[in-house]
């Protein structure tokens, strides 16, 4: 836990930050009183590069109306056209896709069927997050704006599938090689004009954009990686959104005349992956016994201020799958917990930790984003089971490096919930899959997959995805806690936010209007 010294040097940085946005403020006010001129937007970090199939790029670019995907789901959780203009399904494997024969890309591009199929294949080419959404579908041109989708297990929702932020479609001619931003071309209301990596993005509006254009003429997006400074910028009021707003700061809102909160309950799963190469986990009871030995409750008060409900499946956050929330690991039990590690031999030393072969119970937990307290609750209540853990909080990219060099026994993230059934559980637990970062390869659950793929009704999907989720539960290759909040401070001068369950893509809107 973060002891009083550096409580302390972190409030001095705050407050320091603090007096710095504060002298921006009167800047930024007379730029809103004079009809809104600049949205200025703040999160954890922003995209380090321009290229949809470089993680986690295209949620920005998606977020700040740089790229649009041809369908994206509302608030209600309804699949909507976007760039595309409908959908028409013709049989079980076929649908057709007609485009806006109206859109351009930034350069003034038509936005034909054959870019649109040349931008899909470089994302299920070069991006494996991207890959099980068009998996197993072939697409052709039918005629300028018209597009096949065929698709090789039945009754595939394609326009779900399309759905997905990493299938933003972008220009895929030679000259565009995504290296930097004049060499980027995308459909968005906005585009880029100005990038400094890891700092911010700075966009205009798109003369060429198909549809409505946005109110606010230029929107600035600036990277500010410490929790407390952010949750001080969007009460400073120079910032109109912020993202990623810590947990333990949403009490300094309740009282603010600057800034609200708004948090929408979200369709994804806070998960810890565990590295299945790691010696101690390839025993399936020391999986089960970290779950068991977890208080959820008691780690939503800690780790998310209370905003949450427990869920014990991948899936339980979905609503549609609501009675397998807590399913198999349904209440908190430390002695099963305890039981199950004596039996695989790991016992308590003198010194309350747990040792097999003269070696301890260690555990190496990565987290990101707001996720540090979180951590540091899980480490506590692993310590009461004997196990030694050690948590190591920062970038996102540290995660992705530590999973290349094996550096690593368990990480979180969140992935959603919500879109096509069976390309998300493949992306969980299919062998390669996008999600399935600690290696898991089950014979059993291999074929569920291809079951629940080949499945001809919805009804049967789910009764099988059922099935899945309690045979993952007893073999245990990652632990489910609870969907993971996402609180964003909105300034009381912008009108138009829309709250939505996926907010990291959904910030800018064209309706967006900045008032006095």
């Amino acid at each position: 836990m973060e002891n009083d010294g550096k409580k302390l040097r972190r409030l001095i940085i705050g407050s320091v930050l603090l007096c710095a946005l504060l002298g921006a403020c009167g800047a930024k006010k007379t730029a809103a009183s004079s009809g809104g001129a600049e949205l200025v937007v703040a999160g954890n970090e922003i995209a380090i590069g321009v290229d949809p199939t470089v993680y986690p790029a295209a949620d920005y670019l998606l977020n700040m109306g740089a790229a649009e995907v041809l369908f994206k789901a509302d608030a209600a959780g309804e699949i909507q056209p976007m760039l595309a203009k409908r959908i028409v399904k013709i049989d079980a494997h076929t649908w057709e896709i007609e485009l806006r024969p109206e859109a351009r890309f930034w350069s003034g591009t038509p936005v034909t069927a054959k870019a649109v199929i040349g931008s899909l294949e470089r994302s299920r080419k070069l991006d494996m997050k991207a890959y099980p959404y068009v998996e197993g579908i072939t697409f052709t041109v039918l005629s300028d704006y018209t597009i096949r989708a065929l698709t090789e297990q039945p009754n595939v929702d394609v326009s779900k599938s399309l759905s997905n932020a990493q299938l933003v479609i972008h220009n895929t001619d030679e000259k565009y090689t995504y290296t930097g931003i004049e060499s980027a071309d995308y459909t968005g209301m906005y585009k880029i004009i100005e990038f400094l990596p890891r700092q911010k993005m700075v966009f205009s509006i798109n003369e060429n954009y198909w549809g409505q254009k946005p109110n606010i003429p230029r929107v600035v997006h600036e990277e500010i990686g410490d929790g407390d400074a952010r949750a001080l910028a969007a009460l400073s009021g120079r910032y109109h959104v912020v993202l990623n707003i810590p947990f333990t700061a949403i009490e300094q809102f309740k009282t603010s005349d600057v800034s609200h909160i708004s948090v929408v309950p979200a369709a994804n799963t806070q998960t810890i992956y565990l590295n299945l190469n790691s010696p101690q986990l390839q025993d399936k009871r020391v999986r089960q016994a970290l779950s068991w030995g977890l208080d959820r409750d008691e780690l939503i008060r800690l780790g998310e201020e209370g905003l949450g409900t427990p869920v014990t499946t991948w899936i339980g956050s979905n609503p549609a799958f609501s009675e397998l929330r807590t399913a198999y690991f349904e209440s908190y039990n430390p002695d099963k917990a305890a039981r199950l590690l004596d039996e695989a031999g790991w016992l308590r030393g003198s010194d309350g930790i747990r040792y097999k072969d003269g070696k301890p119970l260690t555990m190496f937990l990565r987290t990101f984003r707001n996720d540090k307290a979180l951590g540091e609750a899980i480490q506590i209540q692993w310590s009461r089971l004997g196990v030694n853990t050690t948590v190591q909080h920062g970038d996102y990219s540290l995660i992705q490096t530590a999973r290349e060099t094996g550096e690593w026994d368990g990480s979180i993230e969140a992935w959603g919930t919500f879109g096509n059934l069976a390309a998300q559980l493949k992306g969980q637990y299919a062998p390669g899959g996008s999600g399935n970062y600690g290696g898991f390869d089950d014979e059993y659950t291999n074929q569920l997959l291809d079951q629940i793929a080949n499945a001809p009704e919805e009804e049967d999907r789910r009764d099988l995805a059922a099935k899945l989720t309690m045979h993952i539960a007893d073999l245990s290759p990652a632990i489910y806690l609870c969907p993971r909040p996402e609180p964003t401070a909105v300034s009381n001068s912008l009108e138009g936010f829309v709250p939505h369950f996926r907010q990291f893509e959904n910030v800018v809107n064209a309706n967006l209007r900045i008032v006095n």
